[in-house]
């Protein structure tokens, strides 16, 4: 039986699915799929972009966002009209930045971590990027989801 070269094409049709099997493998691990990772960290970044972008004066004859917000808190002793003014101005700044994220913007020294404005309830949020930046007495805190 082995003079005709029977065991010899069995060891090679195996030789040849282990070379099979081992190529599936490598393309199995090859394509797994790391998009979580990679959505949690665009998150980070867009926390982080869009508190810079608060931050940002257009030139040095104006005020960022986030200091015209300061301003009228700070002018007007962190009285309740004043928060209401600065949540229609951080929420359309924030609505027309990021029309398509959960968020929340809160001041956490001056005001013992008031919500400013939110668009939906944070507690709901399964991951939450945040962002804070400090102008004068004031922190902010950004929270996306």
């Amino acid at each position: 039986m082995d003079e005709k070269g029977f065991l010899s094409l069995v060891d090679g049709i195996l030789a040849i699915f282990m070379i099979i099997i081992a190529l599936m493998i490598f393309n199995t691990i090859i394509n797994i799929d790391i998009s979580q990772y990679s959505k949690e960290n665009d998150d980070f970044l867009l926390s982080q972009d869009v508190m810079e972008t608060m931050s940002l004066k257009i030139d040095e004859n104006t005020y960022s966002t986030l200091e015209t917000i300061q301003y009228k808190l700070e002018s007007n002793n962190n009285s309740i009209q004043s928060i209401k003014e600065v949540a229609i101005i951080s929420g359309e700044f924030l609505n027309k930045t990021i029309p398509n994220k959960s968020y929340s913007l809160v001041e956490n020294k001056q005001l013992n971590g008031t919500i400013i404005v939110s668009n939906d309830n944070v507690n709901l949020a399964k991951n939450i990027s945040t962002a804070t930046r400090n102008i004068g007495n004031y922190s902010f805190t950004l929270y996306i989801w």
